[in-house]
């Protein structure tokens, strides 16, 4: 007696398994890489706002020095040191004094710092004014 055996059509292919094994790494890695972009962004915005934090406390200190006091920054600038996901930065503080009159000054505090080899600066301004 013949054996009739009739083919199942129902599975995959290899072809085909190879063909969505593709389309599925190529997904996943493009959301790797999203995944990196945003770990990156991250670590961006975690050192600004550290910048952003060291600037309005160095505005914070010339503005309750006494206005006769009030000098430009030394030199060489006076740098920190700070720690991100063992990721270490450092920053340069500057700040200028521009007397406008006898009795106002402008103060522009500015803190900078390169991450991926790439150069950022974060500025504040403020005007100050002693009672004639």
């Amino acid at each position: 007696m013949k054996a009739i055996v009739q083919r199942n059509k129902k599975g995959f292919t290899l072809i085909e398994t190879l063909i969505a094994i593709t389309i599925l790494t190529i997904a996943m890695l493009a959301v790797l890489d999203t995944i990196v972009i945003s770990f990156q962004h991250g670590i961006r915005n975690s050192i600004r706002n550290e910048a952003i934090k060291m600037a309005e406390k160095k505005m914070n200190e010339l503005r309750n020095t006494a206005f006769s006091s009030l000098a430009n920054n030394p030199s060489p600038a006076p740098t920190e040191t700070r720690i991100f996901r063992n990721l270490t930065i450092t920053f340069t503080q500057q700040w200028t004094v521009s007397n406008l009159s006898t009795n106002s000054a402008a103060i522009d505090v500015s803190v900078s710092w390169t991450y991926m080899g790439r150069p950022y600066t974060h500025s504040t301004t403020s005007i100050i004014s002693q009672d004639a």
